[in-house]
C-alpha cells in the first residue's frame, strides 16, 4: 500500500509540472450561491406585484437622492429630486412607480406645490402647467415609512457580528427601487446622472454608486456621504449600504500615469478574507479591458460592498458582494461592460447580461490562466447547456424561473458566445465585443439581441442569421451520429467520404447550420477540416496523403452537441454495432476532463458510473434509455481528487468495468 501511494503521488506531481497552473474553481456552494441570488433578484416582485406603470410620456435625464436613514427605530426619511423631459405634446400628469408602505408628504415644483394621488404601485402627480415635447419638467417629492421587502426583499434593515450592529442594504433588480425611492422604474430609461446624498450614525460609512465627492459631519452624531454619478444608470442599479464597514483601497493602473481607485468596504470581520481575495480584481479589470475596452466607469471607480443576501449584485461601480469568490467577482465585474454600460433593453434579452457575464468568467480564466482553463470552464457548464429547455430569447418574462434560468440563459446563452467565437474566429469576434462595447448607439444604452448581431455583421462581414435563430431564437442542440472510412486513391493517398446525421428532437430548428471540424490523424498525419454542415444527413469527402487512422468530429468542442461515431458500410451506410463493448477512456491519464465510449447493439436502459477505490459512487455520467449506436460521454473530474477511479457500464444484462486515473 505504501509503495502504491507513492507512486501515485509521483505521478499527481508530474501532472502538476505538466498542466502548469490549475484553475482555480467556484466550489458548488459559491455556484449555487449565485445562481439562487440571481434568481431572487428577478423574483422579487414578479410573484407580489402587476406589472410596474412607467410613464413612457417622459425620458427622465436626473435624480437625486436626499436620504435620511435610522436603525433605531428602522426608517427612511428623503427627497427626491427629479427632473425630465416630456417626449409628448402636452404633458399634463406624470406616473411614477412607488410602492404604497411609502407615504408621500408633498410635492413641489419651484415653490408651488403640486396635486398627487397615490395608488398601491404608483404614484400620479398633476402639473402645474401642459408641457410641450421637450420641454424639461422638475419636481421635488417628500416622502417618508419604512419600505417594503417585496417578496425575497430590495431594501433591508439588518445586522451582522457580535454584539449586533445595525446593517442596511438595498437590491433592486428588476423592478424593486421603487420599494425605496419615486422613480421611473424601468430598465430602458437611463438617467443621465444620480446624486445619492445619505444622512446616518457617524459611526457609519455608506457604500454607492460614481465618486464619493463628501462627507459631511452634521455635527449631531450623522453625517451625509454624497456620492455623484456621472455616467448613464438605470433605476435597478442606483443602491446603498450602511454599516460600520472596514475600507480596503486598491489601486487599478490602466497607463504608466493613471491609476482608477477600487474600493471595497466590508465587514469588519471579513476583512482579513477581502485582503487575500478581492486584489485579484485588478488582474480581472486588466483582462476585460484589453478584451472588451478600458473599464467603462473609469473616470470614477470600481468595488464592492458586502451586503447580506447570497451572491451579488451589478450595482454600478460598486457591486454589492455576499463572499469574494474569484468566480463571482469575476462575474459581477464583467456586468459592469455587459449589464451596466450596455443595458438589455428589455427582460426577454436578458441574456445579454447574464449569458455575457457568464462567459466572461471563462475569459477571465484564460487571460489569468491559460486557454487550457478556459476550455476547463466551458466544458464544466456544458451538461448544464444542454439540459436547457425552451429558446435562450425568454417567450415569458412573467415566469422568474425561465427569465432568469441557469441552464438556458447563463450557461446556454455563455455556450452561444463560444461558439460565435469559433464561427468568428477569434480576431474578429473580440474586434467585434470591443465594437458592441464602444458603438455611440449602445454605449452607456440598452441593446437587443439583434442590435449585437448587427454589430458582429459589420465587423466581421459574415452573414449571421442563420447562428442567431437557431441558438438564441430556437431550442435543443445537435444530435450528431458521424461516420468515415478511407479509401486509397492512386496517388498513394486516401479519400475519406465522411458522413453527419443530426437529430434536434424539435422542429426549431429541424437541424443546426454551423461550420464543423473534422480532425483526421495517424502516423505523420494530423489535419482538421472544417465542414459546412447545413443538412440533417450530409456527406463529405476529403483527401489525405497517408492512412488516418483516427476520426473525430469538433474534437475541440467548440460546438453544443452530442456526438456518437458509427462504423460506415461499403455502400456508405452507417452500421449498427453488434455487441456491447466499453472501450477505454481517453486521455487517461486526463485532467480534468476525458472521454468515454461505448456502444449498443440494440435500444435499452444504460447506467455509466464512476466509483473510487472503496466502491463510493463519485458521479453518473448516464442514466437513462438510449437508442443503439457508438455512444460517447464526458467527465470533468474538476472537484474531485486525483486519484484512480473506476467507471462501470450496465446495459441489457452487460457489464463492463474499467479504470481511469485523475491526475491534477
Amino acid at each position: 500500500m505504501k509503495r502504491v501511494v507513492m507512486i501515485l503521488i509521483g505521478l499527481c506531481s508530474s501532472a502538476q509540472l505538466m498542466y502548469g497552473q490549475f484553475l482555480p474553481q467556484a466550489t458548488e456552494s459559491d455556484e449555487e450561491a449565485l445562481m439562487k441570488s440571481e434568481e431572487r433578484r428577478y423574483t422579487m416582485l414578479k410573484n407580489v406585484m402587476l406589472k410596474p406603470a412607467s410613464d413612457l410620456n417622459i425620458d427622465v435625464k436626473y435624480y437625486k437622492l436626499n436620504i435620511a436613514v435610522t436603525t433605531s427605530p428602522n426608517y427612511l426619511r428623503g427627497v427626491v429630486t427629479m427632473r425630465a423631459r416630456s417626449v409628448v405634446a402636452s404633458l399634463a400628469t406624470v406616473t411614477l412607480d412607488l410602492m404604497n408602505p411609502l407615504t408621500v408628504d408633498s410635492i413641489k415644483t419651484g415653490t408651488t406645490r403640486l396635486l398627487f394621488a397615490q395608488q398601491p404601485t404608483t404614484l400620479t402627480i398633476t402639473l402645474d402647467r401642459s408641457y410641450a415635447s421637450g420641454e424639461m419638467v422638475s419636481m421635488d417629492i417628500y416622502y417618508r415609512g419604512v419600505p417594503g421587502s417585496s417578496g425575497f426583499g430590495s431594501f433591508s434593515f439588518s445586522t451582522h457580528g457580535t454584539p449586533a450592529t445595525p446593517w442596511v442594504y438595498t437590491l433592486s433588480e428588476p423592478y424593486g427601487a421603487k420599494d425605496w425611492w419615486p422613480c421611473k422604474d424601468h430598465p430602458s430609461d437611463k438617467a443621465d446622472s444620480v446624486d445619492i446624498w445619505v444622512t446616518v450614525d457617524s459611526t457609519f460609512k455608506v457604500g454607492s454608486e460614481g465618486k464619493l465627492v463628501a462627507v459631511i459631519n452634521n455635527g449631531n452624531g450623522t453625517k451625509t456621504y454624497q456620492w455623484a454619478e456621472r455616467y448613464p444608470i438605470s433605476t435597478y442599479l442606483v443602491s446603498m449600504a450602511i454599516t460600520n464597514f472596514s475600507e480596503l483601497l486598491l489601486w487599478f493602473k490602466y497607463t504608466p500615469t493613471d491609476s482608477m481607485p477600487v474600493l471595497n468596504y466590508v465587514l469588519p470581520e471579513h476583512l482579513a478574507s477581502a485582503q487575500t481575495n478581492l486584489p485579484r480584481t485588478i488582474n480581472m479589470l486588466t483582462v476585460y479591458s484589453a478584451r472588451y475596452g478600458l473599464y467603462p466607469f473609469i473616470n470614477e471607480k470600481y468595488g464592492h460592498s458586502e451586503f447580506g443576501w447570497g451572491g451579488g449584485m451589478e450595482h454600478q461601480t460598486m457591486t454589492s458582494l455576499n463572499g469574494f469568490s474569484e468566480s463571482l467577482v469575476a462575474h459581477e465585474l464583467a456586468h459592469m461592460w455587459y449589464g451596466d454600460m450596455i443595458t438589455c433593453a428589455n427582460w426577454p434579452n436578458i441574456w445579454l447580461n447574464e449569458g455575457f457575464a457568464t462567459y466572461s468568467v471563462a475569459v477571465y480564466y484564460e487571460g489569468q490562466y491559460g486557454f487550457s482553463n478556459y476550455t476547463t470552464y466551458i466544458n464544466g457548464i456544458a451538461n448544464g447547456a444542454r439540459n436547457a429547455v425552451g429558446t435562450i430569447y425568454v417567450q415569458d418574462t412573467s415566469t422568474t424561473n425561465t427569465l432568469f434560468n441557469q441552464n438556458l440563459v447563463y450557461y446556454k446563452g455563455a455556450w452561444v458566445l463560444h461558439m460565435l467565437r469559433h464561427v468568428l474566429g477569434d480576431s474578429a469576434f473580440y474586434r467585434s465585443m470591443r465594437t458592441y462595447s464602444y458603438d455611440p448607439r449602445f454605449r452607456f444604452g440598452v441593446a437587443t439581441t439583434e442590435n449585437f448581431k448587427e454589430v458582429c455583421e459589420t465587423v466581421s462581414g459574415v452573414s449571421l442569421g442563420y447562428f442567431f435563430n437557431q441558438w438564441i431564437y430556437g431550442e435543443k442542440y445537435p444530435r450528431y451520429t458521424y461516420s468515415w472510412r478511407a479509401i486509397p486513391d492512386s496517388n498513394g493517398g486516401y479519400i475519406v467520404p465522411i458522413r453527419i446525421q443530426q437529430s434536434t428532437q424539435t422542429t426549431n430548428p429541424t437541424y443546426f447550420t454551423m461550420p464543423v471540424d473534422f480532425r483526421l490523424a495517424g502516423a505523420g498525419l494530423d489535419t482538421t477540416f472544417k465542414l459546412w454542415n447545413n443538412s440533417v444527413d450530409q456527406s463529405f469527402s476529403v483527401h489525405v496523403p497517408t492512412l488516418p487512422t483516427t476520426g473525430q468530429l469538433d474534437p475541440n468542442n467548440w460546438i453544443l452537441k452530442t456526438a456518437t461515431v458509427a462504423s460506415i458500410g461499403d455502400d456508405g451506410s452507417l452500421v449498427a454495432p453488434f455487441s456491447y463493448r466499453l472501450e477505454q477512456n481517453y486521455p487517461n491519464p486526463f485532467n480534468p476532463t476525458t472521454t468515454v465510449n461505448y456502444q449498443l447493439p440494440r435500444m435499452t436502459h444504460v447506467t455509466l458510473k464512476v466509483y473510487d477505490v472503496l466502491g463510493r459512487e463519485v458521479a453518473t455520467l448516464v442514466d437513462g434509455v438510449e437508442e443503439l449506436g457508438y455512444k460517447s460521454v464526458q467527465w470533468n473530474a474538476t472537484n474531485v481528487a486525483s486519484v484512480i477511479y473506476y467507471y462501470q457500464l450496465k446495459a441489457g444484462g452487460f457489464m463492463s468495468t474499467k479504470r481511469l486515473l485523475l491526475m491534477k
